[in-house]
């Protein structure tokens, strides 16, 4: 098994959405693909570890309808957009390297189309994911596989410095930096440790901090009391959250469940502190999941925080489909919702299982949505925040729903 794509895809299946032709969304219909809402769409090649990545921006988001992906663009297989509170949408090449290396930036103009603002080269075999940003004139990417962080002006798509946290590795492994957030002029960077195997060796959470005015290095973060590991999901940005009290939150995808006690689960900074908080942990080894046949979750692969303590999740767990063997078509990804400050997690009744590429998450006015890739259709369901109610196939797309972002 190729265990880089561990944390890609959890399982993969080679299909298409279907639905009637006459619901289908081509270029000359009414309904454009142009609006507010940007979503993406993954198409493997049959042996399920390769294919192609689209990303488009519709109008609609209701009344059963189909996308296909004639209007989309390129997006890198194994790579997820990066969306930053300025409304830039950067694009990343393919995850193990196969396409053009640029990273590139995005805006939703006044037509709501997707248009390019710039463009920058990419080291080769970078494996490039994650922005952030810290003004319109600085932001940091992550070159992971490299070890690198380049610094760059978002403005003008040109490089202006570049981070080497290779000397952080641990014997053995790679520092690998993983999902970043800034917090208080801090730049907070996970750091997977992977070893050749693309899985962490040990059970601890690091962290390489770096003052955002001057990129100087403050401390390398490490804790091994918690008994979890591989803090955030590295192509995941929203893995790493702050909620309303000023706490910051990370989710643990340790192992992915493969390797007993390397477990996966969720730590946190307390506000003003840069030290894992060690009186807090969610092990999710530990943690029985309410509503789920198998009790216990492998590790959480997306999740969106929506405020008071409440983070909705797609959680895999392998014993959901434990006579599968081919765990690219295995349906073992499930909805839940994540109690933080209880630290309780619970299914969400009413939505299908999905496969490791149909996780895409997000918001829309009051109800998160889910991509779903499961046996009956390839598209988005909806929760309703504040009632629960949950709507199946409000939209069915070509290829498994990866991403999903509104700016409503």
């Amino acid at each position: 098994m190729k265990l880089k794509h561990l944390f890609l895809i959890t399982a993969v299946a080679f299909s298409f959405a279907a639905c009637d032709d006459d619901n289908d969304i081509k270029k000359d219909d009414n309904l454009s693909s142009s609006g507010k809402i940007l979503f993406s769409t993954t198409v493997t090649n049959p042996d399920g570890s390769s294919g192609s990545g689209y990303l488009q921006s519709v109008s609609t988001f209701e009344g059963g309808v189909n996308y296909t992906n004639a209007n989309a663009i390129p997006l890198g297989f194994g790579s997820y957009p990066c969306v930053c509170k300025s409304g830039n949408i950067y694009v990343f090449p393919d995850y193990m390297g196969g396409t053009e290396l640029k990273l590139r930036r995005f805006i939703l103009n006044d037509d709501s189309q997707l248009e390019l603002k710039g463009a920058m080269a990419l080291p080769a075999n970078s494996s490039a994911a994650i922005v952030v940003e810290a003004s319109t004139e600085k932001a940091y990417v992550c070159c992971q596989s490299l070890d690198l962080i380049i610094v760059f002006n978002p403005q003008t798509m040109t490089e202006i410095s570049r981070i080497d946290v290779s000397n952080l590795r641990n014997d053995g492994v790679s520092a690998y930096p993983g999902a970043m957030y800034i917090r208080d002029g801090v730049l907070y960077v996970a750091l997977e440790q992977f070893n050749a195997q693309w899985m962490p060796a040990e059970t601890s959470i690091e962290f390489a901090l770096y003052n955002v005015a001057d990129d100087t290095f403050i401390k390398k973060i490490r804790n091994t009391t918690l008994g979890i590991c591989a803090p955030t999901r590295p192509i995941d940005n929203l893995s790493i959250f702050e909620d309303e009290n000023g706490d910051l939150y990370f989710n643990c995808v340790g192992s992915f469940g493969y390797i007993p006690g390397l477990n996966a689960g969720i730590g946190r900074f307390k506000k003003g502190s840069t030290e894992v908080d060690e009186s807090y942990c969610i092990d999710l080894s530990k943690t029985k999941v309410e509503g789920l046949p198998c009790n216990y979750l492998n590790c959480i692969m997306m999740c969106r925080y929506v405020g008071n303590g409440k983070m909705y999740a797609y959680g895999f767990a392998t014993g959901l489909d434990p006579n599968n063997t081919n765990s690219y078509i295995a349906r073992t990804g499930i909805a839940v919702l994540v109690d933080l400050y209880d630290k309780t997690v619970k299914v969400i009744d009413g939505l299908p299982r999905s496969n490791g590429h149909g996780v895409a998450m997000g918001l829309f006015g009051n109800k998160m949505v889910y991509g779903s890739a499961n046996d009956e259709y390839n598209g988005f369901a909806t929760v309703d925040l504040t009632t629960g109610e949950v709507e199946n196939k409000i939209v069915t797309v070509e290829g498994f729903p990866s991403f999903f972002y509104s700016f409503k």
